[in-house]
């Protein structure tokens, strides 16, 4: 008897709107009784099964693609379900995906094992489903074990392993690092600033004080690419370049502090605002610079966004928008960093190079 093989091909059919929901937590019934799904049935009971059925289909089907979507390099591989690959490229950013309120309410967190129910709290203050709550933190979780220990920029591991867009994967790096230095977010002033503001600013520190970061000036400045035993990553931070640092108590100094004062005046013109207040500025000015001194303890490293606002009155006194008052912060921080090691020019002031 001949053998005949039969193959049958069944390109799989998602519907991204109850995808969409299933992320968000829904469950079958609730979405049943959305008006979207609803509008254009019959009011009889065959109608609603065969809704019901066919919801209950695809989120039967979303929870087989889960596991791959947990290992996205093997998305491409599997053989269960035809895809096209615009639609796995949806599927992976949508998955991945967080609510930017949720993650700012556990940003800064170790990446501990947690149950669903270790959410509730989070849930009832953003008003994300428990069940999505918990995938965002897994999704971060895993994606914390499968890149802290990659050398190289983050963004570019998070993308090449879990295929996600240039923009999320940024996202992600970000909180990793807040993460990685478990940085203190429940100061209550720090309690009124969104998620956003944070991730600038974990941006630019990964640019210019970790282990990634180019020296721009003369050879010698700084082998840490070469000589760290911990490898290159921009989630490490530089501690070479932390304690060189501390050689920039000089600038407290009356006349270097002065120069420097001037220095970053120029940079951030927000004298004008305080026309009769040339003192706020000065103190804080000498403040933030005090921080960026004593930056390289780490308990202080991890205090550091609570104490620019706690400490640094001037940003009290200016209700300034967006990520502006960190900038004026990062503006007194950076430019300790950018000194590089500390070599005195003339008038006290040292010589500018990038570290």
């Amino acid at each position: 008897m001949d053998a005949v093989d039969v193959f049958i091909e069944n390109r799989s059919c998602l519907d991204m709107d109850i995808y969409q929901l299933w992320l968000d937590g829904e469950i079958v019934e609730e979405i049943c009784r959305l008006p979207f799904l609803t509008v254009q049935l019959d009011d009889t009971p065959s109608s609603k099964q065969i809704l019901a059925s066919y919801v209950a289909d695809q989120v039967r089907t979303f929870h087989l693609l889960e596991k791959w979507l947990h290992s996205p390099a093997e998305l491409a591989d599997q053989p269960v379900f035809q895809l096209t690959d615009s639609c796995r490229t949806y599927l992976l950013e949508k998955y991945y995906t967080f609510d930017r309120q949720f993650m700012r309410e556990i940003l800064g967190r170790k990446f501990n094992k947690f149950r669903r129910k270790d959410f509730e709290d989070e849930c009832r203050k953003t008003g994300v489903k428990l069940d999505s709550c918990y995938r965002q933190y897994e999704n971060m979780r895993r994606v914390w074990k499968s890149v802290s220990a990659m050398d190289g920029c983050t963004m570019k591991n998070i993308h090449e392993t879990f295929l996600l867009p240039d923009q999320l994967a940024r996202d992600y790096s970000c909180v990793l690092f807040l993460s990685a230095y478990r940085m203190e977010m429940a100061s209550v002033n720090l309690t009124k600033l969104p998620f956003d503001y944070f991730v600038s600013c974990a941006a630019e520190m990964m640019k210019g004080w970790t282990c990634t970061t180019q020296p721009s000036g003369p050879k010698g400045v700084s082998e840490t690419l070469q000589a760290n035993s911990e490898g290159a990553s921009d989630l490490r931070i530089d501690k070479d370049f932390f304690y060189s640092m501390k050689e920039f108590r000089f600038l407290l100094e009356r006349d270097a502090f002065e120069s420097f004062r001037r220095a970053i005046g120029r940079n951030v013109p927000i004298q004008a605002a305080l026309p009769g207040n040339p003192e706020i500025f000065r103190d804080s000015v000498r403040t933030m610079l005090t921080l960026a001194l004593n930056v390289h303890h780490s308990k202080q490293f991890r205090l550091l966004f609570a104490d620019i606002t706690d400490k640094v009155h001037l940003l009290n006194l200016i209700q300034w928008v967006l990520v502006a008052p960190y900038q004026l912060s990062f503006s007194a921080l950076t430019s300790v960093e950018k000194c590089g090691l500390a070599k005195r020019g003339c008038c006290g002031f040292p010589q500018r190079f990038h570290h």
